[in-house]
């Protein structure tokens, strides 16, 4: 069976996957290939095109479109996405394949699920909302998935989050740097705005109504506003300067020991209530496996409390957790249904456009770039990183989700905490917010108290002492990082490059951070990669076994 699935069925995330006989066979999000990032109120044209031709078929031959989202929700808005999609010229000539509604939930926990590995899990998916539901909590076995308890808007913990975002004058997407924020301060003593029950939970004054899912989002956010104003302090205005080089208007917020307590106060409240969601799953279920998807799982440090909790014996949250990965899980659910899915651990998210060594060759020439072809590029990139330069790093098929994992990357050597000041200044990142490193698996234990298996940087652990003082680049305030654990059979030309820098540096493990610039998303082409390096004040660029320098 052959099923596209895809996402993006509320304004933001369009995203598109293939699964061929419960094969992971391509997944890209449409931003990586129009350069808007979250390609907000767009259909995922480019990425299902991208994963036709990757897979060598036409729309024709699909047997299932599979939806992540209830189309029926609500006409006027971009829920009737797939018709979007059918309708443009890339497709409008195809007969259009039998159309399936998963669902959005379904697809959450179907790529957490179908990915990990697991035979059985308990599932818990945490989301803003979609469907009329933000959180669920189920079992899944073999190829079935039960989710049989679901909370709505009101009790919406990603809603909850958002409300904090803004309060600290972040928008939506920018949830990450509330939680780095956090470890700045500790929480404040407030009263736990969420009822936490033997059959759920429950949010504290919370309207329930109106029925109209998008206005109960507004008056669910709006509740959440008021009481970070009322717990937390009020909200400081934000300026948004024109930047003069790029004539686009940037926040500017203003943030203080206030805005440091707000923040560690709302990620204690989170904290503690997902480890009561995570009690309950673990106790329905009778499972100590659990699965996590939605977009609440790409909270590092709540996924380092989880797994440090003894409440699971092994945790997987899927890389692209927020709403791209449902274009996955939903084709992963159909597929499933029909007794097709993967049997074995998903631990990489590189199912993207790729480009051979041969073809990034003749590109550089052809551009006429200061650039030199390596026989040893894991050694020579090594070399770079060693004498302090800063590279972008683009290496085989693109990553799914936030994360970039060693194949499209910003790399630096940790050894020096000047790395982190100089690779934030690089991407215009606030310079209060942490990296992450790489490093290989079999290294962990120098560098790590304790871990998981660690694929996605999608979990914060604390660190040795010994890699606070060699590494200090990487780690947060709080004494923690979120690793990438590498391995060769996943990534072996990133594990060749860590194992050359293990070997001139005494530590197989680099300072890691996504190749974009703000408010860009990741480069995808090697044509990105040549224009962030040159809008940038990166040393060094590697395209396959190509070096350029400036």
């Amino acid at each position: 069976m052959i099923v596209l699935g895809i996402s993006g069925g509320y304004g933001h995330d369009a995203a598109a996957a293939l699964v061929r006989d419960g094969r992971i066979e391509a997944v890209v999000e449409e931003e990586r290939l129009t350069r808007r990032k979250h390609a907000y109120g767009a259909a995922p044209v480019h990425a299902a095109q991208y994963c036709l031709a990757r897979s060598g078929i036409r729309l024709d031959e699909v047997d299932v479109l599979a939806l992540s989202w209830e189309p029926a929700e609500r006409p006027d808005w971009p829920t009737r996405l797939h018709e979007t999609m059918l309708a443009h010229p890339f497709f409008a000539s195809s007969p259009a394949p039998d159309v399936e509604i998963v669902g959005h939930a379904r697809s959450h926990a179907a790529a957490a699920f179908y990915c990990s590995g697991f035979g059985d899990a308990a599932v818990l998916t945490v989301d803003g909302q979609g469907d009329g539901v933000s959180t669920c909590l189920g079992r899944a076995t073999g190829d079935k998935i039960d989710l049989d308890r679901e909370f709505g808007i009101a009790d919406s913990l990603g809603f909850f989050y958002l409300a904090l975002t803004n309060h600290l004058g972040f928008e939506l997407g920018e949830e990450g740097k509330v939680m780095g924020l956090a470890s700045y301060a500790e929480p404040a003593d407030v009263p736990l705005p969420f009822e936490l029950a033997a059959d759920g939970y429950r949010a504290v004054g919370v309207p329930r109504g109106p029925a109209d899912p998008y206005e109960h989002y507004r008056a669910v956010v709006a509740h959440w506003r008021r009481w970070c104003a009322d717990e937390l302090g009020r909200s400081l205005p934000v300026r948004y300067p024109v930047d003069p080089l790029t004539s686009r208007a940037r926040a500017d917020t203003v943030l203080g020991a206030q805005q440091q307590r707000a923040a560690a106060t709302g990620q204690d409240i989170l904290e503690r209530t997902l480890l009561h969601l995570v009690r309950l799953a673990v106790e329905r279920s009778g499972s100590r496996r659990l699965v996590i998807g939605g977009g609440v799982g790409l909270n590092c440090s709540a996924n380092g409390v989880i797994e440090r909790s003894g409440l699971v014996d092994e945790l997987y949250v899927f890389p692209a957790s927020g709403d791209a990965g449902t274009a996955l899980g939903a084709a992963l659910a159909v597929s499933a249904a029909a007794g097709e899915r993967p049997r074995t651990a998903v631990e990489t998210a590189s199912f993207g456009p790729e480009y051979p060594d041969e073809a990034l060759i003749d590109l550089v020439r052809g551009l006429g770039l200061p650039a030199a072809e390596s026989d040893d590029v894991a050694d020579d990139a090594a070399a770079l990183l060693e004498q302090g330069d800063v590279l972008g790093w683009v290496q085989g098929p693109m990553e799914v989700g936030p994360r970039a994992l060693g194949n499209r990357s910003i790399l630096a050597d940790p050894r020096d905490a000047a790395r982190r000041t100089r690779v934030n200044s690089i991407k215009q990142r606030e310079q209060w917010r942490p990296l992450a490193p790489s490093l290989l698996a079999d290294a962990a234990d120098e560098v790590l108290e304790t871990s998981g298996r660690a694929p996605f940087m999608l979990t914060a652990c604390p660190v040795t002492d010994a890699a606070r003082d060699r590494t200090p680049a990487v780690v947060h305030v709080d004494g923690t990082c979120r690793p990438q654990l590498v391995r060769r059979e996943n990534n072996p030309r990133f594990a060749d490059l860590l194992s050359k820098v293990g070997v001139r540096t005494g530590q197989p493990i680099v300072l890691n951070t996504s190749f974009n610039l703000a408010g860009e998303p990741l480069v995808c082409t090697p044509l990105d990669a040549i224009r962030t390096f040159y809008a940038s004040p990166l040393d060094a660029l590697v395209l396959g076994r190509t070096i350029i320098r400036k």
